[in-house]
């Protein structure tokens, strides 16, 4: 070969291979353009026009229900629809397979976990079921639970004493007002003491209706002194507080990532202690219910969409394009802080009696003015929630004692203007039931988690 073409290949080849390897950079510095032009700065109403598809005729301060998903996040998940269904069985034997491995690794490491006693599953209800209903029961044992914990999860409770002759279920209450860690201390050691035989409880690191922060290492130490298994109910943590799993000592850990994490419905994890790996299995049983390793045992070869599973890597992303966690939660907390108070003052309505060191930090609950709540006397606040909806407001409404409260949440879609049209749209719906005050029968079309059984 002549040395002007021998030449000539090698600088093609080179160049070929400058421009192979540059690719990776190229797309780190647009990345990190892009993340630079975001920020905490940003969040709010720009970033509502920019990433999410919301009505704007309502008002969305209510993501401990429900959370809104990023357009970025559809987008993704449309593409990898797309990719699984060109061969859907490649798919699922090989890429999903190494996605989700992948989204285990990211997501241990965010929630302070070891990579080995994690598995991704569909939702927090999931992962309580499978720490109940995994434990041998005898006569005599109780299961512990606050009276305020998930109604669900007290549902979940009730099946394990109905199949499991001899063994209690005890609810305790917490008192208000709560004036800080050692009022909820106290009140479990109190119960603990009080009923002996406590094999389990199950206990939330953020309530859903009260909306109050656990002190969860604390009481898991005290549960583990009374030789008491602590399962702990995370719906409401992963994007809201920092966690460190592996610092708790729970036996259990539970939580959603399709709350404040923002990832489509059906993605939370389940965090196991190893020396309960083994009895740990999940509530259907298919081909992989005898893998060695707990977190295979709910992954068996199934025509299930696992697709928002592999969502969490552009969760973790867009949370540190905005700022981080750190950033995020000290805005939440400071704007929603400062909604409760208006919104108090404006409906001239108290806040739950829970000092602020207790209290979940992108969530506040508040009273509902009276004249609005006793147009609503002979109902469930689920035919108020749904009137609020009508009205643009979507809040949380739950019956707290006797009286009937509003929770609201901040996240980065919301503004200082979605706090207002909850102010208003509260105000006109108090004036319009205060003209018409007659019995508001209409069959609910959905019962919403809080509202428990009238007759217990």
């Amino acid at each position: 070969m002549p040395d002007n073409v021998r030449l000539s290949a090698v600088i093609c080849s080179s160049v070929g291979l400058v421009f192979v390897l540059s690719i990776p950079l190229v797309k780190f510095i647009l990345k990190r353009r892009k993340s630079q032009c975001r920020g905490i700065d940003k969040v709010g109403k720009q970033l509502r026009e920019e990433e999410f598809d919301l009505d704007e005729g309502c008002s969305f301060c209510n993501s401990g229900s429900w959370s809104c998903v990023p357009r970025r996040f559809i987008d993704r998940q449309t593409e990898l629809i797309r990719q699984r269904e060109k061969n859907n069985q490649l798919w699922a034997i090989e890429t999903e397979p190494n996605l989700i491995w992948e989204s285990h690794e990211l997501l241990a490491e965010f929630v302070g976990a070891k990579v080995e006693n994690i598995a991704i599953i569909d939702n927090t209800s999931t992962g309580t079921n499978v720490a109940l209903k995994s434990q041998k029961y005898s006569p005599g044992d109780k299961i512990l639970l606050c009276s305020f914990a998930y109604p669900a999860v007290i549902k979940q409770a009730e099946a394990v004493v109905q199949g499991n002759p001899g063994v209690e279920l005890v609810l305790f209450e917490i008192p208000f007002p709560i004036k800080g860690e050692d009022d909820i201390i106290n009140a479990y050691s109190k119960a603990l003491e009080e009923h002996p035989g406590i094999k389990i409880t199950v206990i939330d690191h953020i309530s859903s209706d009260t909306a109050i922060l656990f002190p969860i290492k604390a009481l898991v130490d005290l549960c583990h002194k009374h030789d008491v298994m602590a399962v702990i109910d995370g719906a409401h943590t992963p994007g809201q507080i920092k966690l460190t799993l592996e610092d708790y000592g729970a036996d259990y850990y539970v939580g959603n990532l399709c709350k404040w994490m923002m990832i489509p419905q059906n993605a939370a994890f389940l965090w196991v202690h190893p020396k309960h790996q083994d009895e740990t299995k999940p509530l259907v049983t298919s081909h992989t219910v005898y893998a060695a390793h707990f977190r295979d045992r709910f992954y068996p070869p199934m025509t299930k969409d696992r697709i928002c599973h592999i969502l969490v890597k552009d969760a973790i992303e867009f949370y540190e394009e905005l700022g981080g966690l750190e950033a995020i939660a000290a805005r939440n907390a400071k704007m929603v802080t400062e909604a409760a108070a208006m919104l108090s003052e404006a409906w001239g309505t108290p806040h739950l009696e829970v000092t602020r060191d207790v209290r979940a930090p992108h969530m506040a609950v508040i009273g509902l003015p009276k004249d609005l709540t006793e147009a609503y006397v002979n109902n469930t606040p689920v035919d108020l929630y749904h009137d609020l909806m009508k009205a643009g407001v979507s809040v949380r409404v739950s019956s707290i004692g006797e009286e009937t409260w509003c929770r609201i949440s901040c996240h980065v879609w919301n503004d200082w203007d979605d706090f207002e049209r909850v102010r208003d749209g509260v105000a006109m719906l108090a004036k319009n039931s205060k003209m018409n005050t007659g019995e508001k029968i209409r069959p609910p079309y959905f019962v919403p988690h809080s509202i428990m059984d009238q007759t217990k």
